[in-house]
Parts: C-alpha cells; sequence; structure tokens
C-alpha cells in the first residue's frame, strides 16, 4: 500500500512540475522586464482600444490616474482576485480621490472577450473600472508595449478549449501612459492603495 502510495505521488509530483517551471518562468520574466523598464523609462504609452461605449484613447483623460490591468473574464482565479484587489483599493479613498482614477482591465482575450461582457464583467467588481479589447494583433503589440506577457494553453477535455497564461501587474499611469508605478497581483489592497496615495 505504501509503495503504491509512492508510486501515485511520485506520478503527481512529475505532472505538476512543467506547471510549476511555467509559473515560476513567468514569474522570473515579469520581474525581469519591470526591472528592466525601470532602467529604461520606454514603459507604457499612450493607446486606444475599444469599449462597450465606443473608442477610448487614454490621452483623451488628462485629469485622470489610470490603473491597467491585462488579463480576461475566464480567467478562473487570478484575475477575479486581481479585479478585487483594484475594486477595494478604490473603495477605501474618498470620492474627490476616485473622481481621479481610472481602472482599466485590457482583455488579452478579444476572441471570447465581447465589448458587452466585459462592460458587465468589469461593472461587477467597481463601476470605476472599464473593460477594453481589440484586435487580436492590437492586444499583443500593446502588452509588449507595457512589459506584459501571455500565452494560449490548450486545454484537452475541456469546454473551454484553452486558458491563457500571463503575468499579472496592475500599472499606474498618467494620460501619457507613462507608468509611474507598478505593483504585481500578490500585492494586498493596501499596498495599491499606498501606491495609489502616493500618486493622487
Amino acid at each position: 500500500m505504501l509503495n503504491r502510495f509512492k508510486k501515485h505521488f511520485f506520478k503527481a509530483f512529475i505532472m505538476l512540475l512543467p506547471v510549476v517551471a511555467l509559473v515560476a518562468g513567468m514569474e522570473m520574466y515579469q520581474k525581469y522586464q519591470m526591472e528592466t523598464s525601470a532602467k529604461t523609462l520606454q514603459l507604457g504609452g499612450d493607446f486606444t482600444l475599444q469599449s462597450a461605449n465606443g473608442s477610448f484613447t487614454l490621452s483623451q483623460h488628462p485629469e485622470k490616474l489610470n490603473v491597467i490591468y491585462f488579463g480576461y473574464t475566464q480567467c478562473p482565479d487570478i484575475c477575479p482576485t486581481s479585479l478585487s484587489v483594484m475594486a477595494f483599493a478604490f473603495k477605501q479613498l474618498p470620492p474627490e480621490q476616485l473622481d481621479k482614477l481610472q481602472g482599466i482591465l485590457i482583455s488579452v482575450d478579444p476572441e471570447r472577450d465581447s465589448l458587452e461582457h466585459l462592460q458587465s464583467y468589469t461593472a461587477f467588481f467597481h463601476p470605476q473600472i472599464i473593460g477594453l479589447t481589440d484586435t487580436p494583433e492590437k492586444i499583443l503589440t500593446l502588452s509588449r508595449q507595457y512589459g506584459a506577457f501571455y500565452q494560449k494553453a490548450q486545454i484537452d477535455n475541456s469546454a473551454m478549449g484553452y486558458t491563457i497564461d500571463h503575468t499579472s501587474v496592475f500599472y499606474i499611469t498618467n494620460s501619457k501612459g507613462e507608468v509611474l508605478e507598478s505593483v504585481p497581483h500578490s500585492a494586498s489592497s493596501d499596498t495599491l492603495l499606498a501606491a495609489l496615495k502616493r500618486q493622487l
């Protein structure tokens, strides 16, 4: 019985190794991008994407400080947790500061995330968060511009068909898209809130 348990445990461990390696690799890539970008000061930039209410251009809202997050609506855990962190931080701010903020979810899954679905999804977390997306080519270009990484991961025998592995970072920017500060998704809402207060 003990030998059988050891055999099953070893098989499960071997199967988990690629997942662990992928997560570790993405965390290292994310850290490298953030460190490199901090040195070169070239992270970010203005953009125009589509929302349920039409085109959204970052620079057309000069009074706003933005919290940008790359994710997708069918993400099982990381994205909902991250948007909850963003929403909770927003709720801790007084109205006069909240009015200066714009939360932005940029979908890296434009094939499945319709503009209407993005609108209802983001509204569930907080009315100050907007959902944006565009063509796959445009989203890929923009993600590289911000140092974000994502890739499809096929799921066998699943109705979803695929999931998306992605880095998870809050980018705090001005209306020019200049990244003033970045906060990893693993940070608490208090950490994000402190970063927002520093920039407001």
